[in-house]
């Protein structure tokens, strides 16, 4: 009888430690879900906001407004603007002269939490996970057209530089503010090149935004990238170019 209690004793004991094993196993893996979910909500949520980030800067830009603001939801991480990243243009006709020049630092608006980063630069929305990948959140504004009844290539290139230094980390609201500095376009009637050196984080995803365009031409010769780190060349051919390049002014605080 002894041994018969002792038995069973021991089997509710194995059945019970087999019972707390299975469900500390299924609350830590419940956890794990849990937690990457609030997390993936988290990020979606910031991809979200700087859609609309990006709304609010081209309203201001192309309408020439003098000040937009967002405000933004920020659960952890910091929301910054800084002048950093790196654009060269230069404007080639065919005989190789140079038309036009210009290089400047582009500035951006960055959301950044851990390895985690979003951020609106220079007319796009660009995203870097957790393994160092970067990605596409919404397109900039530089489309190629194919005029049919003369087969020209019309070239449409707008960049957005932002000026400014500011930041705010923790939680709750911040408000992000732009201020419409000035506006320049200019037009190219005569076949050439425009070559586009970019120096930023962001470069592979940008390399993949105009591989994107490429796929779309008849002629792949017309755009051609190099890819490299953080520098990304680009050439295009165009018959018709208009280039247009907006400063704003830009600035991240508590919202109250």
């Amino acid at each position: 009888m002894n041994s018969k209690g002792i038995s069973e004793v021991l089997g509710y004991i194995l059945i019970l430690s087999i019972v707390i094993l299975i469900t500390s196993v299924a609350f830590v893996y419940s956890y794990s879900v849990v937690s990457d979910t609030k997390e993936r909500v988290k990020f979606e949520s910031m991809n979200q906001g700087f859609r609309k980030i990006q709304n609010m800067v081209e309203y201001s830009a192309y309408s020439k407004n003098p000040k937009k603001s967002i405000r933004l939801l920020v659960n952890e991480g910091m929301v910054t603007v800084k002048e950093q990243n790196e654009v060269n243009i230069t404007v080639k006709s065919n005989d190789t002269t140079t038309l036009y020049s210009t290089k400047y630092n582009v500035g951006l608006i960055e959301y950044e939490f851990e390895d985690y980063r979003v951020a609106f630069e220079n007319g796009g929305v660009w995203q870097k996970s957790y393994d160092g990948g970067v990605s596409i959140v919404s397109e900039p504004r530089i489309f190629i057209y194919r005029k049919q009844i003369a087969n020209e290539m019309i070239v449409f290139v707008a960049l957005i530089r932002i000026q400014g230094n500011s930041s705010v980390g923790g939680y709750g609201f911040v408000n992000i503010e732009v201020n419409f500095n000035s506006s320049e376009t200019r037009a190219f009637n005569q076949s050439g090149y425009i070559y586009m050196n970019m120096t930023t984080e962001y470069a592979g995803a940008w390399n993949s935004y105009f591989e994107r365009l490429r796929s779309g031409l008849t002629n792949n010769t017309v755009l051609q990238t190099s890819y490299s780190g953080n520098l990304l060349n680009v050439s295009i051919y165009y018959d018709n170019l208009i280039l247009t390049e907006y400063v704003l002014d830009a600035y991240v605080d508590t919202s109250s």
